[in-house]
Parts: structure tokens; sequence; C-alpha cells
């Protein structure tokens, strides 16, 4: 029942992670996950989980890099392949003498094989981690090639010199010479027995195929077990596990495949899953990483041998003296390599590769291999390095997260895809000319507006993502003012009696669905938005009897009285909200005030015409499913023009087909779902208050 629990609870921990960060991006989803792991480390299903390192290394480590290996650029790594091999073989030996020999100078006390072995643990640094901190940055090419690639190699080095150190602590003895032939070894038959699975399994793909028993599922279980048979093979013949998943990962994604419906159903599958085994285990790394600061913290804080100032200056002087000693090795090699002059012409890139080798996962397994016993001896030590290793962890991912956004280059987000606005704007051009062929039809005009309505919207979201973060917020700003005049006019309507409680309530739902839009980007975003939900809870509070109808009588019944009600408050409110526009002419992007304004007086015409709410129902009829594939082969029609023309190249046209297809898919799908009750009851009504209005 514990272990039952504990997933529970750790699978929890990751959907709270992946909500928060999508209500707060400034905040890096790594920091979040750490800080709710601390929060889980404090509770009893933390202090129940014991750390097993060659469970953590097979479960997760593994598969995380035979994924990062199998997405791995060759040609880029063979490029930069002297940088890379330098930082990760030379350059954890470097961080090894040099942390160990500073630890031991700190902390005398500690044996001098145990201070080698916490330096050698925090030699390797994360793939994992220098990915999430530098997500949705840009960085030059080669610094994230070199980054990547590192984060591949080094691991094997790091655990092997820390397998060596841990030896020299149990037996008093090291070897040199030992030592790097073992590593030489380790990596070579980690390497072999990584490509020998991978070909072993296309043999058995092949049978399969042969046996004509293919099948999605077989294939994508063969494909996930790789990287644990992988680890688990190498270490068995005392080879690298951690070569053997990376190198089966980048054997896996380099054979050749046939170009037919199954292969493309499996790649589409793979995919899927693996983004979610992805997300899952990044988020337990750093998960794991807070629940073990949380359990090492208390015994060490509260230990009497050293001061807890001069603990957290040990802390903050490794964590320097890491990227110091990264900055030095880096710009040594560089200088050799290729000169002053080029290193000096790339010093950004010098300091991103210093600051982009933050510790994490590999480092945090590594240190738990630490015997609690040395010759039948509690190792009375361990707690210290644990706790120096989780810290300095913590440290570099903070640095990390500090200084790599001001060391990205500035960009547009995404450059203006103006082909694809042309394309979707050419559709609802045809959309628009139809329509007239169909004004003696209601429901075949409503369907034709509301596919060209879903059209525009998707011309929106092309401009919004080429706009920069600070026009995001401008549009989360925006967004926020019109949510709070339409909120204060609609409470002040209400209180003077100007509409009923059924309008009030029909209209807030629609201020609900501009609040929805607002996502936000940035920490000035964020704090609007709590702003406004705080406002809402607040009026909730403040009108409870409102709130108890809304859950005892959840569908809203409008008369005539209440849509004239309705018209005549939004058109005050469009008034308000033009007015305020345009006295922001000055303030935010000409673009988003028209767009907003534009938009808005788009839904005043249909409030006056009585399609707004029919523009809804209209969504679950027959007709609109034809209306939406009429949409879609009006999109392939006009992306062939314009390949056949010369106005966009054959991969623009392959990744337009593409979206199409996808959109088709979803949109057919959800179609043939079943109506939700709910929804029918409401279209129900609507018809008997149509019938009404016309017997009358």
């Amino acid at each position: 029942m514990d272990s039952i629990e504990m997933i529970v609870a750790f699978g929890l921990a990751i959907t709270i992670s992946s909500v928060i960060s999508r209500l707060v991006p400034p905040i890096p989803t790594p920091i979040i996950q750490i800080l709710l792991g601390i929060l889980l480390g404090l509770t009893p299903i933390g202090h129940g989980l014991v750390f097993t390192p060659e469970v953590f290394l097979v479960m997760i480590i593994a598969p995380l890099l035979f994924r990062e290996g199998e997405k791995a650029n060759i040609l880029s790594f063979l490029e930069n392949s002297s940088a890379i091999l330098f930082l990760a073989f030379i350059g954890v030996i470097v961080t090894l003498l040099g942390i160990g020999m500073t630890v031991h100078y700190l902390l005398p006390m500690l044996p001098l094989a145990a201070c080698f072995a916490l330096g050698a643990a925090l030699g390797p640094t994360d793939a994992v981690a220098v990915k999430s901190l530098s997500g949705g940055l840009q960085f030059s090419k080669k610094s994230l090639t070199i980054l990547e690639g590192e984060g591949l190699l080094n691991d094997a080095s790091g655990v092997t010199a820390f397998q060596f150190a841990l030896a020299a602590l149990v037996t008093g003895g090291f070897s040199v010479t030992d030592a790097a032939q073992t590593l030489v070894f380790a990596s070579i038959g980690g390497a072999l027995i990584g490509f020998l699975l991978v070909w072993i399994k296309g043999q058995i793909v092949l049978l399969i195929e042969k046996a004509s028993a293919k099948d999605v599922s077989t294939y994508l279980l063969l494909e996930l077990l790789l990287p644990f048979i992988a680890y688990l093979l190498a270490e068995l013949c005392h080879s690298s596990g951690i070569i053997a998943a990376v190198v089966a990962g980048v054997m896996q994604s380099s054979g050749f495949r046939h170009f037919s419906l199954f292969e493309a159903k499996l790649a589409t599958v793979s995919e899927n899953t693996w983004s979610t085994i992805e997300f899952t285990l990044n988020a337990l790394v750093f998960l794991i990483l807070g629940v073990e600061v949380a359990q090492v913290f208390s015994p060490i804080w509260e230990a009497k041998e050293f001061s807890n100032g001069y603990l957290l200056m040990v802390i903050l002087l490794l964590s320097f003296l890491l990227f110091l000693i990264r900055f030095l090795a880096i710009s040594i090699f560089f200088l050799f390599k290729d000169g002053w002059k080029q290193t000096k012409a790339h010093f950004h890139d010098l300091l991103v590769l210093t600051f982009g080798g933050v510790k994490g996962t590999v480092s945090l397994a590594t240190i738990f291999i630490l015997p609690l016993t040395i010759h039948q001896v509690p190792f009375e030590w361990r707690a210290l390095l644990l706790f120096l290793t989780a810290c300095v962890i913590l440290v570099t991912l903070l640095v990390g997260i500090l200084v790599l956004p001001r060391l990205a280059t500035d960009q547009e987000s995404e450059p203006l895809d103006k082909q694809e606005v042309t394309i979707l704007a050419e559709v609802i051009h045809i959309l628009r000319g139809e329509i007239k062929d169909k004004e003696k039809d209601d429901k075949k005009r409503l369907a034709a507006e509301a596919i060209i309505d879903s059209y525009r919207d998707r011309i929106h979201e092309i401009y919004l993502d080429s706009f920069t973060l600070e026009t995001k917020e401008e549009s989360d700003e925006i967004l926020s003012l019109m949510v709070t005049i339409e909120r204060d006019s609609l409470n002040e309507a209400y209180h003077h009696g100007r509409i009923s409680e059924a309008a009030f309530r029909f209209y807030q739902r629609f201020v609900l669905t501009i609040n929805r839009r607002i996502q936000p980007v940035s920490l000035r975003s964020f704090l609007n938005m709590m702003y406004l939900s705080f406002h809402r809870i607040m009026w909730s509070v403040t009108h409870p009897r409102l709130l108890l109808k809304r859950f005892r009588h959840k569908e809203v019944q409008l008369t005539s009285t209440d849509y004239d009600a309705i018209r005549e408050l939004f058109r005050e409110n469009s008034q308000l909200i033009f007015s305020s526009l345009d006295n922001l002419e000055d303030v935010y992007d000409s673009f988003l005030l028209k767009y907003f304004i534009t938009q808005r007086r788009r839904l005043i015409r249909r409030l006056d015409q009585g399609t707004f709410i029919p523009l809804v129902l209209v969504r679950q009829e027959p007709v609109y499913a034809r209306e939406v594939l009429r949409g879609y082969y009006l999109e392939r029609k006009a992306i062939d023009e314009y390949e056949v023309s010369g106005k966009i190249t054959s991969w623009q046209a392959n990744e337009y087909r593409q979206q199409t297809n996808l959109l088709e898919s979803y949109s057919l799908n959800k179609l043939e779902e079943e109506i939700p009750w709910r929804f029918a009851i409401r279209k129900r009504h609507f018809k008997k208050q149509q019938a009404k209005g016309a017997g009358k």
C-alpha cells in the first residue's frame, strides 16, 4: 500500500508541476519540481523513499539518454567532436582533481579518496537539465551541440572515475593506468553492446515482417525495451551501460525506414509515447532531487561538527569553482585549437558553454553509490557528501536559470509565416464567396460562417506565435483590460437591475471565455491573471446567493427581453473598450489594437444579426462536418497551387499538409463523438425558444 501511495503522490506532483509551469512560464519547470520534491520529502511518503542508485540509473537515466541519442544530430556532433570529447573526458578528470583537492583543503577530516569521489560525482553535466533550462532560449547551434554531446558522453566518464575513487576509498589503493584503461574499454564495450543490440532488434523485426505479423504495439514495446536491456547487458559485461544506451539510441534513429502507412502510424505513436515518457522521467529526476535535499538537510544542518555558515560558504565556493574550472578548461582548449582571435570572437559561446554545465541526475545517482559502511564500520561522512552534492546541484541549476536567459540572443520567437497566412486567407475568401449560394439554407450559411471564424482564429494564432515576449505580454494586458471592463460593467448592470439573473449568468460565461484566452508568458502577465482570478473569487464570496443558484440551476433560459438587455450592455461595453484602446495607441502594438477592435466589431455584428448563439449550436449539425471537409479540401488545393507555382517549397508544402491532415483527423473525431447531455439540453431549449418566437 505504501508503494501505491508513493506512486500516486509522485504522479500528482508531476501533474501539479506541469500545471504550474503553464500558469507561471517565467519559473523553469525543474525548479518547480525540485520545490515540490522538497515538500514531498517533508511528508511521511517522502521519508519512506529509499533511493537505489542502480534502479535510478537503469529506470530513469538510461531511457532518457537513449531518447537523447535517438534525437541527436550525429553530423553536428562529428563537426564538434574534439570539443565534446575534451569536455566529456578531460573536463571530468580536471573537475575531479580541482574539486577533490579543494574539498580536502576546506574539510581536512574527509579522506582524500572521498573528496575525489565528490569531485567525480560533480564532474558530469546534465543533458536533461540543460535541455530543460535552455528550452525556448536561442543559442548558437555550436554551443547547444557541444552541450548535448558532452551530456551524453560524460556520464560514463564520471561514473567510471567515481568507481575508481570509491575503490581507493575502500581499499586504499589507486592506479591511474588501470583507471584510464578501464574507462577506455568500458566505453568501447558499451558502444559495441549498444550497436549489437540494435542489430539484433533489427533482425527480430525482419522475422516478424516475414511472418506477416506487423503490429504497432509489438514494435513499440521492442523500442521501449532497448535502453533497459542495453544498460543491463553492458553492466553485466563490465562495460558502460550509459554509453550502451546512448549508442543504442543513435543507431535506432539511423536505420532505414520504409515509406508505408504502417511506418507512419508507428512513428506517430512512438513520438507521442516517448514525449510523455520523457516529461515523466524528467519530472521524476527533479522531484527525487528535491526529496533527497529534504532528507539530508536536517541531519547536517543540525550537526555540531560544522557551523551552518561555513557549510554554506563551502557549497557556494564549490559551485563557483565548478564554473571557474569549466571556463578555464574550455578557454584553454579553444585557445590551442582556434587561436586567440577566434576564441576572443566567440567569447559569448564560451560563457554559454560555461554556464550550461549545470549538474543534475547522474551526479545525484552517483554519490548515492557511496557505501553505508567501510570495513564493517559506518561511513560517518556519507551524509555530509550527499548534502554537499545535492546543494551544489541546486545552486548550479539556479545559476543556470539566472544566467542562461541573459546569454540567449534576442529573437522574435518564430518568424511570421506569411505564406501560411496567405493560404488561409485565400480559403476564407473562397468560403466567403460561396456563402451567397447558401443564403436560402440557414444551417449551411451558419456552418460556413463558423468555419470562416475558425480560419480567422488560426491566422491570429500564427501572428501570436510570431510575437516577441513583450508583444505577448501586451496581448495579455489588453485581454485583462477587456475582462476588467466587462466584469465591472456587468456587475454594475446587475446591481442596478438592468439585466436579469439569467442574462447576467449568460454574459458572465462570455467574460470567462475571454479570461481563458489569457496565457501568462511572464511574471507581469501572470500577476495580471492572478488579479483577475482573485477579483472573481472575491465576487463569488460577496454574492453567495448567485453562486448557489448557479450550481442548482445550471441551464440559462433567456427571454427576448434578456437578449435585448445583453445586446445593449455589449454595445456599451464595446464603446468603453474602444475608447480605452484608442487612448493606448502610443502604449501598445498597433496590430494588436487593430485585431482586438476588429474582432469586437465582428461580435457586435453577430449579436445584431442574431447569429451569435446559433453559430455555437450549428457545430453539432451534420452540415457543419461537410463544411469542415470543404474547408480542408480548399486548403489542400491552395497548398498544391502554391507549391506548383513555386511560391512555397516542397518542404513547406509538406509541413502545411501535415498540419491540415492532423486538424482534419482531430476535427472529424471530435464531430463523431456523442453530443454532451448539457449541450443537447441547451440545443433543445433554443429550438423551443425559436418555435415560440415564430408562433408569436
